[in-house]
């Protein structure tokens, strides 16, 4: 076996020092650096040496200098060096270099990063996240000695919305124990909701960014098949975040509104009645439902440590069928 050294960096983008109080996990620290100190700094400017526009948001100043914030890791991992074909008479450096047994430890290093800027998504708004991340990795296979660099680059990352990711005081440690509670398996469990509602933020057009929070809030709250999927939709998340009554009015008739919405542009070509505002609305809609539902999934694990999506999914419309039936008897919301 041979030990691989690694380094794993990146920028932390639109977000500002209030971040430093955060466990970033799977032993990551976060840093604020110099952008003259960026190790990657010749990866992220053009030929004069000027910053590329993407991270233009992401800077900050201290009066003097231009700082970032980041996230770096050093780590170390083995791997079995070279197979080599005892026939073959050549071989070439890429014989040695191992390359493709690096793979399975940066994807798993990926999945950890992207799950954990989802989780930050949820926790509140702000467009924090990674445009790239730079991998370095040195090891010696018995043939040659190797010095790797491979960028992983997140081509769909919206560089448009520059609202920051702020953490108040109290706020740090309440993130960092939503973070805790809610990676790996409740992750897992709605991983395909809270990836529609990821891919949503990363859109740049307003309508296409609006017609994903509306599926992730389908996929999150209607069976298949659904009848009726306005007002069941309406209905289930007026109940599921409303506070009171009136809120859970007001929720449902902006829901109806936002599906009329949704159709008029994904049907119609249409999207002059979505603009900033509603979808800002709506994006924080589906991130209350989401919160909602993982909180759900955690409370049902602890019950049935091998629970599935599906069977929380099937609690959770029951309850609030339900809910929503007391609320109609009421007068509270339509019939």
């Amino acid at each position: 076996m041979i030990d691989v050294e690694v380094r794993v960096s990146g920028i932390l983008m639109c977000c500002d020092e209030s971040i430093m109080g955060l466990t970033f996990g799977n032993d990551y620290a976060i840093k604020k650096v110099p952008f003259d100190d960026l190790q990657f700094k010749d990866s992220i400017t053009d030929g004069r040496g000027q910053l590329i526009v993407d991270y233009f948001s992401s800077r900050l100043y201290d009066g003097e200098k231009t700082f970032f914030m980041c996230i770096e890791k050093e780590s170390l991992f083995p791997i079995e060096g070279p197979h080599l074909d005892a026939n073959r008479r050549f071989f070439t450096d890429r014989d040695f270099d191992c390359q493709e047994q690096l793979e399975p430890w940066k994807e798993l290093e990926s999945s950890f990063l992207y799950e954990r800027i989802a989780l930050l998504h949820l926790f509140k708004s702000g467009n924090i996240g990674f445009r790239d991340v730079f991998y370095v990795f040195r090891y010696n296979t018995g043939f040659m000695n190797n010095n790797l660099r491979n960028r992983s680059h997140q081509e769909t990352r919206n560089i448009i919305d520059d609202r920051k990711f702020v953490l108040e005081a109290e706020e740090v440690e309440e993130c960092n124990q939503f973070l805790s509670d809610f990676s790996g398996q409740a992750f897992g469990l709605m991983k395909h909701c809270i990836d529609e509602f990821v891919w949503g933020l990363e859109q740049i057009d307003i309508p296409t960014g609006f017609e994903q929070y509306t599926t992730a809030l389908e996929m999150t709250l209607l069976e298949q098949n659904q009848q009726g999927k306005k007002q069941a939709l309406a209905n289930r998340v007026a109940v599921l975040v409303g506070e009171n009554n009136c809120e859970i009015q007001q929720i449902h008739q902006k829901m109806l509104d936002y599906y009329r919405y949704r159709s008029e542009s994904l049907h119609e070509g249409d999207g002059t009645n979505i603009s900033d505002v509603e979808l800002r609305e709506l994006e924080n809609l589906v991130r209350a439902v989401l919160k909602k539902c993982l909180y759900r999934c955690k409370h049902e694990q602890l019950i049935n440590a091998t629970v599935t999506w599906d069977e929380v999914k099937i609690k959770i419309i029951n309850d609030l069928k339900n809910q929503v039936i007391a609320l109609k008897g009421q007068g509270i919301l339509p019939l």
